[in-house]
């Protein structure tokens, strides 16, 4: 039985996610908490890896289906599994920037149908915690060559159907566009309230 909390972040690019994930491992730390950051996909991590950079960066039009490209993702995920319950079953507490919910929306905003992307997905660790982060992206942090960043229509897309997986699975949403210390004390008390719940 794992040990260590393992806790999702999810939002649409440009939301703050990488500030709130810092924060949050910050505050781990000053509470003498053992946390460790993921960030998926992981791009380090071949085969999957690199193939995933090339067509989110590329700059060119993604060739491969939707499908395929969310194969590539689930794969990913699955090959680091075994370092990540590795990880969790030792005590670390592992704060995830993005994970399966992502590939579920961007999938689906993409044209893919939602209950095969759930299939692709199966077997992976679900997360003690899942917190999305809802509202207007913050347009200074914009990635020119990225395929989804550049495609504001998509993003909108995604942040709706981000919002009907967070009924389905249950995932706690915190306004974004409030202050950087509020969007983190809201993602806190979220924390805390599940910590209990799990107790």
């Amino acid at each position: 039985m794992k040990e260590g909390l393992f806790i999702v972040i999810y939002g649409i690019n440009n939301i703050g996610k990488s500030t709130q994930v810092e924060m949050l491992l910050e505050a781990f730390k000053k509470a003498k908490l053992e946390v460790k950051h993921i960030k998926y996909p992981i791009y380090d991590l071949e085969p999957t890896g690199s193939k995933i950079n090339e067509v989110l960066r590329s700059g060119k039009e993604q060739v491969m289906s939707e499908v395929a490209l969310q194969k590539l993702y689930a794969k990913n995920r699955l090959d680091y599994q075994s370092e990540l319950i590795r990880m969790l079953a030792s005590g670390i507490n592992i704060i995830a920037e993005d994970y399966v919910g992502t590939g579920l929306g961007w999938g689906w905003t993409k044209g893919a149908e939602i209950e095969e992307l759930i299939k692709i997905n199966r077997g992976l660790l679900k997360p003690d915690i899942v917190v999305l982060l809802d509202g207007e992206r913050y347009l200074e942090g914009k990635e020119e060559n990225h395929i989804h960043e550049t495609n504001d229509e998509w993003m909108e897309t995604c942040r709706d159907k981000y919002m009907e997986l967070a009924t389905r699975f249950n995932w706690e949403v915190v306004d974004a566009n409030q202050t950087r210390d509020e969007v983190h004390d809201n993602i806190i008390d979220v924390i805390e309230k599940k910590v209990k719940e799990l107790e």
